[in-house]
């Protein structure tokens, strides 16, 4: 029977590794990206919307950053727009069958004390949608396509007040 066989044989390397593994790990910055959020990123507050599509966003934006906070250290002035768009002619009257709602944020970042612009940018989001012949079904089915696109570009802004904040 070699030394390799014997159970427990090489326990010191084994331990050894571990632990040099488990101090290289000690050492790293990483963070995750969903994960918890810095009190920096917490004490963001967000502008008050014009539109039902402005609402939705801002609304996932001030959900995202843990709140209201009457006392924030950074404000972010928000302008939102959308607009629905037919994609494809189709049927008798060439009218169209699916479209795309596109939702644009623009938005400010800039601290409360000073009024210095951290970062400012432009996001948008599409999300496409069915247009069925019902009226009705057609209406609801373009509010729920700009709510799926509000969320998505909420969720983009958010990644980059957390990625400016981080620096």
């Amino acid at each position: 029977m070699s030394s390799s066989e014997n159970p427990g044989s090489g326990w010191k390397s084994r331990i050894a590794a571990t632990f040099a593994a488990m101090t290289m790990l000690a050492g790293c910055q990483a963070q995750p990206l969903y994960g918890t959020m810095s009190a920096q990123t917490r004490s963001v507050s967000v502008s008050v919307a014009d539109s039902r599509v402005g609402q939705t966003v801002r609304n996932e934006l001030v959900l995202g950053f843990g709140g209201e906070h009457p006392d924030a250290a950074y404000k972010l002035d928000l302008s939102v727009s959308s607009i629905v768009g037919g994609l494809l002619p189709g049927g008798v009257d060439n009218e169209f069958s699916a479209a795309r709602a596109t939702v644009t944020a623009r938005y400010t970042l800039s601290t409360v004390a000073t009024g210095e612009t951290i970062k400012s940018g432009s996001r948008f989001a599409d999300a496409q949608l069915d247009l069925p012949s019902q009226n009705f079904a057609q209406e609801r089915a373009k509010l729920e396509a700009q709510d799926r696109a509000a969320r998505s570009v909420a969720a983009l802004v958010r990644a980059d007040v957390a990625a400016a904040l981080a620096r």
